[in-house]
């Protein structure tokens, strides 16, 4: 379990590092970049790497909470990782946003609760299939 959760914290970390990146260089006029800009990259690419290489294969995969303590989990780290890495990307933006947290709480509530409902059938229907094909070789 740990080696599959660090090599998805070292692909989600590194493709969102490097998307972001692209990203800045085709969106931004600015011939330099700070160092400081490098590092908040880096925190950025860190974070995306915990939420979606690591809390969310663990949760989803691994944990064994009810389903409203992994939905609430979640919605929690997804937007507060979020409006974190905003932060770090633009202190101004940040300042914009700030008063929809919890309408941007809600909604990720909504997927959330949306993502569990199509990810629950599909392991029942991957689960149901294995015991039926268990069963036949029987």
């Amino acid at each position: 379990m740990i080696k599959h959760l660090k090599n998805n914290f070292m692909q989600a970390a590194f493709g969102s590092t490097v998307w972001i990146a692209f990203l800045t260089l085709f969106f931004t006029n600015q011939p330099t970049v700070p160092v400081s800009f490098i590092w908040r990259l880096l925190a950025i690419g860190s974070l995306f790497g915990l939420v979606f290489g690591v809390v969310y294969p663990y949760l989803w995969e691994y944990s064994i909470f009810k389903a409203r303590t992994t939905i609430l989990l979640s919605t929690l780290f997804n937007t507060l990782c979020g409006f974190a890495v905003v932060y770090l990307y633009s202190v101004e933006l940040f300042s914009q946003i700030r008063s929809f947290f919890f309408p941007v709480l809600l909604l990720t509530l909504i997927g959330h609760l949306i993502g569990f409902y199509f990810y629950s059938n599909y392991t029942n229907r991957k689960l149901a299939a294995a015991l039926n094909s268990t069963k036949e070789n029987q």
